[in-house]
């Protein structure tokens, strides 16, 4: 059978189809990413913008046309951040089922980690205790695994989109608004101190989605490991950089240049939280959760051919 697996989140919209039977691996036949930054005015304005809603609703006509092309059989439609605090966000899904027959089901915050964590302990080992972390654009979901098993998972309100325009607002950002932010994350995270087990760090760790690739690109010395050192000499580097300067900095993830600063911080706060040294890299994460998922729980079924 053929499964298309959309993912639409705060920052970008990403869309993947698969092939897949009982009896060899998935394989990707496409895979498409577009930054239509749904989440955009979400964080001050507790609704979507009207933009951001038509430059969703044009690309899933697109999607809608290509799951014909490529003939899939089943769509898994999910939504985060955004879906779940716009005050609009139901008008949205009742436009997206009448334009393309789509059912969007948004995650709960709970439920979109724990389909990040499975990713990530699927493909990666992790024979000791280890913090996986995905910074998105309006949340971030931090789980612990060990031995491939998920000790917990919680999603906070921090992402580097949210954290950008309630708290940094400016580029370059002023010294206050820094230290406010700092505070608020510091503070958000002191949830996650009953699950922090002093007595075994250092912890391994593994980070996923779009800030942290990017980050891996322009701050580090290897796109698969990111040190705590280096983020710290990278967050100095960009702190009186205007946006023209960060965008040229990020080439490729230039769109992500107005948020940088914000995810750069959060990222280090969470490292420092943990009192990680490094954080791994991976590509692994949601889509590749929800695909795992729908395997298990249909495979069983014989729904596969």
């Amino acid at each position: 059978m053929k499964l298309g697996i959309v993912d639409l989140g705060t920052n970008s919209l990403r869309f993947d189809i698969y092939s897949i039977s009982k009896h060899k691996k998935p394989a990707l036949l496409y895979h498409e990413k577009d930054m239509i930054r749904l989440g955009e005015e979400v964080w001050i304005t507790k609704k979507l913008s009207p933009k951001a809603i038509h430059k969703t609703l044009k690309r899933l006509k697109i999607i809608q046309t290509l799951s014909q092309k490529y003939k899939v059989d089943q769509m898994i439609c999910h939504g985060t951040s955004p879906l779940r605090e716009a005050k609009n966000a139901q008008k949205l899904l009742a436009k997206i089922k009448k334009t393309t027959g789509f059912h969007f089901q948004p995650l709960s915050g709970k439920k979109e980690a724990l389909l990040i964590a499975k990713a990530m302990t699927h493909f990666h080992p992790t024979p000791q205790k280890t913090i996986l972390i995905d910074i998105g654009g309006g949340s971030t979901e931090i789980s612990m695994a060990h031995q491939g098993k998920i000790l917990f998972s919680k999603s906070v309100k921090l992402g580097s989109m949210r954290l950008q325009h309630q708290f940094l607002k400016k580029i370059p950002p002023t010294g206050q608004a820094i230290e406010h932010l700092k505070n608020h994350i510091q503070k958000t995270l002191k949830i996650l101190r009953t699950a922090r087990d002093d007595s075994q760090i250092p912890y391994k760790a593994i980070g996923s989605a779009g800030t942290i690739k990017a980050l891996a690109k322009v701050a580090g010395h290897s796109q698969t490991e990111l040190k705590t050192k280096d983020l710290e000499q990278f967050l100095h580097k960009i702190r009186q950089l205007k946006l023209q300067s960060l965008r040229r900095l990020l080439k490729t993830e230039g769109r992500r240049g107005d948020i940088l600063f914000a995810g750069t911080l959060l990222l280090l706060e969470i490292m420092r939280f943990f009192h990680l040294q490094s954080i791994k890299v991976t590509k692994k994460g949601l889509r590749d959760g929800i695909l795992l998922d729908f395997i298990q729980k249909y495979a069983k079924k014989h729904l596969l051919r």
